[in-house]
């Protein structure tokens, strides 16, 4: 599976990628909204996972500006350290795919690879 990974923590991004990794994974990464939306438009992904909480464009704005892209269809996972009660039921309803909290561990890494293998 193709994986790109967002989030604006440069130690984030390797311990997650390398996680994925274990799993088989080809996996890019992108330090912010804007970087996300540029590999988007050069590459199709089979599986994103998206920090919410970023400077300047945060999770759900780069959310939003992805499905505006035309054919996006690729599913996106938050992976966000937002552990409020209602965190999963609100990202879900704004349209995220499916809600992993921070810090992740392999074996929720997995079942969701899993999940959305083609």
């Amino acid at each position: 599976m193709k994986i790109l990974i967002v989030d604006d923590s440069l130690i984030n991004l390797k311990v997650e990628q390398k996680m994925l990794e274990k799993l088989n994974c080809t996996v890019d990464t992108a330090l912010s909204g804007d970087e996300c939306l540029e590999k988007v438009k050069d590459k199709t992904y089979d599986l994103i996972f998206m920090d919410i909480m970023m400077p300047n464009m945060d999770g759900v704005e780069t959310f939003k500006k992805l499905q505006l892209i035309e054919n996006f269809q690729t599913p996106v996972i938050t992976l966000t350290a937002d552990v409020e009660n209602e965190a999963r039921e609100r990202y879900l309803k704004i349209g995220f795919n499916d809600y992993l909290s921070k810090p992740v561990g392999l074996e929720q890494l997995k079942q969701v690879v899993e999940t959305y293998k083609n």
